[in-house]
């Protein structure tokens, strides 16, 4: 990697492997500025993982909009940004655990995060599942 002050080539001289959020967190220094800098290296999902649309289309995971469909359910909240990202991060690990392939169903999406915002706020449970009905199978 690159120095991000004098465009330098970096030596990595720390190295933690972070399970719960599925991250490599290293610590570069510079030899030529001697500055020393942190990068966190984590996965993809949007360029990793699909997710099933209501419309039976495919597109690509994005993280922001389930972030975004948590923090909606959490506004009454006195922490929604802290909880929903928490909340998300949880959300995330146990699909990762359920799929076998890059696809991820929807109805499966919904109903981990309905289960899981259900044990952290009841309320917020209720409000998510009404607004992300699962897809009936026809």
């Amino acid at each position: 990697m690159v120095c991000i002050f004098c465009d330098g080539k970096t030596q990595v001289v720390n190295s933690r492997l972070q399970k719960k959020q599925q991250q490599v967190w290293r610590r570069r220094k510079c030899p030529n500025c001697k500055n020393i800098f942190t990068t966190i290296e984590r996965i993809d999902y949007s360029s990793s993982l699909l997710i099933d649309k209501i419309d039976g289309k495919t597109e690509h995971f994005v993280k922001e909009k389930l972030l975004l469909s948590i923090y909606s359910s959490l506004g009454h909240r006195k922490d929604p940004v802290g909880d929903s990202i928490a909340i998300t991060d949880t959300i995330i690990a146990k699909v990762l655990k359920t799929i076998k392939t890059p696809l991820i169903s929807r109805n499966v999406l919904i109903g981990i995060s309905t289960d899981v915002l259900n044990r952290f706020d009841k309320t917020a449970a209720v409000h998510y599942k009404a607004y992300h009905p699962l897809k009936s199978s026809n």
